[in-house]
C-alpha cells in the first residue's frame, strides 16, 4: 500500500485570531502529505519529470471534514494513503490527529488527483 505520515506542530501564523487552525492550512498539509508520500514511493516531482515527462498530479477534488479543532503548539500527525485508484485518477484519503497520550482524530478528507 502506498501510505505515508509526518509530525507537525501547529505554528502560531497556521492560527486564525481565535487560535485555531485556519481551515486553508489543512489543505496545504494535505497537499504536502500528498507530495511526501509519492517521494518516498518513488514518484517525486523530479522522478515524475524526468522518466515520464510529467509536471505534477493535478487536484481535482478536495473535501475535508473538522471533527475537532486544532490549536496553536498541537502537536498532529497526517497520515495519507492512496485509498482507491483508477485509469485517470487516484483518491488520497488524509486523516490528521491531535498528538496527546492517545491521538485523537480530528480532520478526515481526501482528495482526487
Amino acid at each position: 500500500m502506498i501510505e505515508s505520515q509526518w509530525k507537525h506542530v501547529v505554528e502560531w501564523g497556521e492560527c486564525d485570531p481565535a487560535g485555531i487552525v485556519f481551515y486553508p492550512n489543512f489543505y496545504r498539509w494535505f497537499d504536502t502529505s500528498s507530495h511526501h508520500m509519492m517521494k518516498i514511493h518513488g514518484f517525486g516531482q523530479n522522478e515524475m519529470i524526468s522518466l515520464y515527462g510529467i509536471v505534477g498530479f493535478p487536484l481535482i477534488e478536495a473535501h475535508a471534514k473538522f471533527l475537532q479543532p486544532l490549536r496553536w503548539e498541537d502537536q498532529v500527525k497526517v497520515q495519507s494513503f492512496i485509498q482507491k485508484h483508477s485509469r485517470r485518477t487516484f483518491t488520497i484519503q488524509h486523516k490528521i490527529y491531535r498528538l496527546t497520550d492517545s491521538e485523537e482524530l480530528c480532520v478526515d478528507g481526501y482528495e482526487v488527483r
